[in-house]
């Protein structure tokens, strides 16, 4: 990956105090999207800060790569939108370092419940303006031959959304934050974050006041935010992916294919498939060693819409997991909380960071720059709703 290097010294220091307008902590996709929506809405002296050596090391790095707008709620929907087109914009501007490519996201089930639920859905997101088609088994087949409609009750099918490089977003987003003049101070802990005038954040590579502090520190979120009294209900959970050893006679290009009723999902990955699922029982963890027994998981559900991989081999030099930083209601959280104004939290993306990274990005802009945010509807997003009856839950969660 072709990345710039090395940390810049941070905004003009007074008595070996730095000084920032904003600091953003957490340098994965949602962390560089914030810092350059802020970049080009001209806030100066923003300063991002990662414990990593570079970029993208956490929760991006491991990132499945797909990119959708096939949502159930309307709030993730428009964020899907949003980003997905400034992604193509940043594809064209960087000679396709994001990697986009549009193979569409397929949706499949074979339950009546199934069906009521893929077409409220669809109904949803076709009243939002995505061009999502509902689609006849035969139709199924026209998209991905490889498929087994046997019993298939319904399917959606978005020929806009897709998958995108996780490295090449970093390093796009990374190169542009540092061209419109973003500070990185990386390979640095914060200590502890405190309010005041002005704010301070305290790090190992010395203090820096601000005005502002955005927590996009993923399933780090928890913990920073503790620092400052608050209680931000994000919990990590693990999550696996496998990738097949070669499959032949299998399109070079194909859908994210997305079975529903098993929760499995594949798509192309080099010369062979990769494969996801998430359980929903699994308990809370920060292990990022692949769980073995997600092999059996697999190989127990991938029959059902995809039997042509149950006598392929998983290749054991391409498997991983990664962390997905949730809420309860498969919602972020972009929000400061009433005795922490200066604190903006931006997290609890759980495994949908890239895919509404810019969006995030634009709407803490806005916190910031005007007080409130017009672009997007942030009511499902704030932070009081976990207190509250009644809360409207993404159930398109892979």
């Amino acid at each position: 990956m072709s990345q710039p290097s090395g940390s810049e010294p941070v905004a003009a220091a007074t008595g070996g105090v730095r000084r920032a307008r904003v600091v953003v902590i957490g340098a994965g996709a949602i962390g560089l999207a914030v810092a350059l929506q802020l970049r080009r809405a001209g806030v100066d002296d923003v300063v991002v800060v990662d414990r990593n050596a570079s970029p993208g090391m956490g929760s991006t790095s491991r990132a499945n790569g797909g990119v959708r707008a096939q949502f159930t709620t309307p709030v993730n929907i428009t964020f899907s939108q949003f980003t997905i087109e400034k992604l193509r914009e940043l594809d064209r501007l960087t000679r396709n370092q994001v990697g986009f490519r549009a193979v569409g996201y397929l949706f499949l089930t074979g339950t009546d419940a199934g069906e009521i639920a893929l077409r409220r859905s669809w109904e949803l997101q076709r009243s939002l303006g995505v061009d999502v088609q509902w689609l006849s088994a035969p139709e199924v087949i026209q998209v991905a031959p490889f498929v087994k409609v046997d019993g298939l009750s319904a399917a959606t099918f978005c020929a806009d959304d897709g998958i995108i490089d996780p490295h090449g977003v970093v390093s796009a987003l990374w190169a542009e934050c540092r061209r419109l003049g973003t500070t990185f101070l990386l390979d640095t802990e914060v200590l502890h974050v405190a309010g005041g005038e002005p704010v301070c954040v305290r790090t190992t590579s010395g203090d820096i006041d601000t005005e502002f502090v955005v927590n996009a520190a993923g399933p780090f979120a928890r913990e920073l935010a503790a620092q400052a009294g608050v209680n931000l209900p994000v919990t990590s959970r693990r999550r696996n992916l496998a990738c097949t050893e070669a499959v032949a006679g299998l399109p070079a290009a194909i859908p994210m294919c997305v079975d529903n009723d098993t929760g499995v999902l594949i798509r192309r990955e080099g010369a062979g498939v990769l494969v996801g699922f998430s359980d929903p029982a699994d308990p809370p963890s920060m292990d990022t060693a692949f769980d073995p027994a997600f092999l059996d998981a697999i190989a127990a559900r991938v029959g059902n819409r995809f039997p042509f991989l149950e006598d392929v081999p998983i290749s054991s030099r391409k498997c991983w997991a990664g962390l997905y930083p949730e809420t309860s209601d498969h919602h972020a959280i972009i929000d400061a909380a009433p005795a922490t104004p200066w604190f903006i939290h931006c997290a609890g993306f759980g495994g949908h960071g890239i895919m509404h990274s810019l969006a995030a990005g634009q709407a803490v802009t806005e916190l910031i720059t005007t007080g409130r945010c017009t672009t997007f509807d942030l009511h499902p997003l704030r932070l009081s709703r976990f207190a509250e009856p009644g809360s409207v839950v993404e159930t398109a969660v892979l």
